[in-house]
């Protein structure tokens, strides 16, 4: 996993040194890849998450900052179905962000784009366009570079190896910008 980004580290203060740590040790997830991450040991950010006390370890600034940052932080770990559950049962905009992601990474393309229109605006998303310098116009957008980049791996369109094409790379990198940014947002709620 690369390491947190700048921009995220005011508001990653209040995590406990074994969430940042677990966190930074995750594996990047792969787009589309299943319930689980490839490759790469997750048992680190697992241990956190299954350890019970969640709510003190990322201190965020209410139960629903919590329990945003949970779902976010089960997707990180490759928990889609555990992700899902918290998201889906959350009636707020970032609740369907987190949900539009965990589906856009199962490879329910068209119900990422359900989600993702549920969130509307968002600052979130001005944010990551600004940060990616407006590669993308939204996220259904995001969502089409994702099936195709998947696409492409699986096909092995130019080689065998996951991250291997280039777009791949950019939405692997993009991917991970998202999530630095909604966590960031979501502790703070």
């Amino acid at each position: 996993m690369p390491n947190l980004d700048s921009f995220c580290t005011k508001a990653f203060s209040g995590f406990s040194s074994d969430v940042i740590e677990a966190i930074q040790n995750a594996p990047l997830p792969d787009l589309g890849d299943g319930s689980r991450s490839a490759g790469g040991d997750v048992s680190a950010l697992e241990a956190q998450l299954r350890g019970g006390d969640i709510a003190g370890s990322i201190n965020a600034s209410s139960p629903l900052g919590t329990q945003l940052c949970s779902s976010g932080l089960w997707l990180l770990a490759g928990d889609l179905d555990r992700s899902h559950r918290i998201s889906q049962d959350i009636d707020e905009k970032e609740g369907s962000f987190w949900h539009g992601i965990m589906h856009r990474r199962e490879g329910d393309f068209s119900n990422a784009k359900y989600w993702f229109r549920r969130v509307g605006k968002h600052p979130v998303i001005s944010q990551l366009s600004e940060l990616c310098g407006n590669q993308f116009r939204s996220p259904e957008d995001f969502v089409d570079a994702c099936a195709e980049a998947t696409r492409a791996e699986a096909n092995g369109a130019q080689a065998n190896q996951a991250g291997s094409t280039p777009l791949y790379a950019q939405c692997q990198d993009v991917q991970w910008k998202e999530w630095q940014l909604l966590m960031a947002h979501c502790v703070v709620l």
